[in-house]
């Protein structure tokens, strides 16, 4: 199709689907806009929210094996993890796509964003983008 809209425009033959293309379909992305302004309103809840909520638990300690907890340690937002077998695993609650607070998802065992998805295993490390980096780890 990439290549046949642009041939079919030159030679006059448009065909019925071409204004699919059209930059100017208008209509479309005004019908759109309500769904996109509602959509970027719950990811600035998300942003702002999340850090003025406090968390369930004070400290590392209070975590049972197979709970997480986001924790402040020495003043910085932790997301933590204590498996099974009671090792503890800490990273940094901040996305590093945008930098929303990720949240644990317990069905799935891993840290996700509520701002744009992106999920993360315990140890950090990236599963599902659009982030592209890990969350660093942090000492506990």
């Amino acid at each position: 199709m990439a290549g046949q809209l642009p041939a079919s425009l030159i030679t006059g033959a448009e065909p019925e689907w071409a204004g699919l293309y059209d930059p100017r379909r208008l209509r479309s992305t005004v019908r759109e806009g309500a769904s996109l302004l509602k959509q970027q309103a719950e990811v600035a809840r998300h942003f702002v929210g999340d850090r003025l909520k406090s968390g369930h638990v004070d400290s590392i300690a209070e975590i049972a094996p197979g709970s997480d907890a986001v924790v402040r340690v020495e003043g910085r937002r932790c997301a933590v993890y204590r498996d099974e077998g009671g090792a503890v695993h800490a990273v940094s609650a901040r996305c590093t796509h945008l930098g929303c607070l990720v949240a644990f998802n317990e069905a799935e065992t891993a840290w996700e964003c509520p701002c744009h998805g992106s999920r993360f295993g315990v140890d950090g490390e990236v599963l599902h983008g659009p982030a592209v980096r890990p969350l660093p780890p942090r000492t506990t």
